[in-house]
């Protein structure tokens, strides 16, 4: 576990601060906390994201080898986060050091109860090339989804709403991100049920919801995206971006049994 300095232990300037974020993720499903976690940790975390994506885009038998191990998506460009622990991630309380950091464990524990825990074979390091490189890489962007949809089985047509995953996330940016490389746009309200595949394109969102209710933060590095498992995102880019993203998302359960233990 990251020993952080006593100032960033106790620095939420007061309950009602807390509070008011708790208070915003439940109304509005997604929170950002700035500043939150460690700049060194941020910078050790790319490096080792970095030398994982390189390992993992060469040709090759051993190149191969390691997209399975890794659990490697070609359509998503990620992994598992714990394939950073090949590449210079020292040890698995490092990879899940965020999560210690108090101001995400409070915003966590309010949201899921203090029996939480990281659901690490759907925790992912991903990374989101610039549109300008997206084609080439037979890379595809995320578009408009719920997380609390993850192992849910649909019906053809829409209908009575299959009960949501229980799970949060935390995403966290290696570097600033939403301006001069892809982010995330979210519509900013709790849903409480999941919307049908044929219900996600964007249009029929933009009729359904109000236009202040979409929003794509610009993030800089050390900040964190906590959201609830109903909220809708998707990756935002735009023409204008010109560098390739990379972020870490863990994923929460309050199930133990999907996890591992959130101070492992």
């Amino acid at each position: 576990m990251v020993d952080w300095p006593e100032e960033r232990r106790l620095d939420v300037s007061c309950v009602s601060a807390r509070e008011d974020t708790c208070l915003r993720l439940r109304r509005e499903g997604v929170v950002v906390l700035r500043g939150v976690v460690e700049t060194g940790f941020v910078g050790r975390l790319r490096a080792a994201a970095e030398r994982c994506f390189a390992a993992m885009e060469a040709e090759g038998t051993d190149g191969e080898a390691l997209r399975q191990r890794c659990g490697f998506n070609r359509f998503s460009h990620s992994a598992l986060a714990a394939a950073l622990l090949e590449f210079g991630c020292m040890g698995l309380a490092e990879l899940l050091a965020p999560l210690s950091e108090p101001r995400i464990a409070e915003v966590i524990t309010e949201a899921m109860g203090a029996g939480w825990s990281c659901w690490r074979e759907q925790s992912w390091v991903r990374k989101k090339r610039s549109p300008m490189a997206e084609g080439k890489h037979g890379q595809a962007y995320q578009g408009w989804h719920q997380d609390g949809a993850l192992g849910v089985r649909f019906p053809a047509e829409p209908g009575a709403e299959p009960p949501m995953t229980a799970l949060l996330t935390c995403w966290i940016p290696l570097h600033a991100c939403g301006v001069e490389c892809p982010g995330l746009e979210f519509v900013r309200r709790s849903l409480k049920g999941l919307l049908h595949f044929t219900e996600l394109d964007d249009a029929g969102l933009r009729r359904r919801f109000e236009a202040e209710d979409f929003w794509a933060p610009q993030l800089e590095a050390g900040d964190a995206l906590i959201f609830l498992n109903g909220t809708l995102h998707r990756t935002y880019a735009t023409v204008g971006m010109r560098w390739d993203r990379v972020s870490v998302e863990y994923r929460i359960t309050g199930n133990r049994e999907q996890g591992t233990g959130n101070r492992e």
